[in-house]
């Protein structure tokens, strides 16, 4: 069984090998992790969660081959509660670091949603009539308005 990673890419172009956008997200990660490290102390989980949730996410958005995404969110999961909600590599932590990595597995999702959102071709026939459109204050009959010197209840144009 053969996956076309991404179905949008022009004809004559290769997609990237699953190895090497694992390495390349893997490589993120770790960047990511030491970044969340340098910046949160310890005692702020939420804020080194964050670190690790955006470059999940923009990962996923960025990359098509969806093994890869899964592959690197598993390991950023892992790398969060081994490293940063625990030390020395320990994947034995609290319920608590692990419904953290969670929220990084979610935004692996929410990137792919974005990736396969962007892929989907507009209507045919290029770029609809931005014209067409129905603005405020455009469409329909325009509004009353009385000049200010008006006295009160006095419409013109009405």
């Amino acid at each position: 069984m053969t996956v076309d990673p991404d179905p949008s890419a022009p004809a004559g172009r290769q997609p990237t090998p699953t190895g090497v956008s694992v390495a390349a997200g893997w490589a993120v990660m770790v960047a990511a992790a030491l970044l969340a490290a340098a910046v949160f102390p310890p005692s702020e989980p939420p804020g080194r969660m964050l670190v690790m949730t955006v470059a999940a996410g923009v990962f996923a958005s960025v990359v098509a081959d969806l093994r890869a995404v899964a592959a690197v969110t598993g390991l950023g999961m892992a790398t969060y509660v081994g490293f940063l909600a625990n030390q020395f590599g320990d994947l034995t932590a609290t319920a608590d670091a692990w419904s953290y990595a969670v929220v990084i597995g979610f935004a692996g999702v929410l990137g792919s949603g974005y990736r396969l959102l962007r892929s989907i071709p507009g209507p045919p026939g290029g770029e609809p009539d931005r014209g067409a459109e129905c603005r405020p204050f455009t469409c329909g009959p325009a509004p009353v308005v009385s000049p200010p010197d008006a006295p009160l209840g006095d419409s013109r144009g009405a």
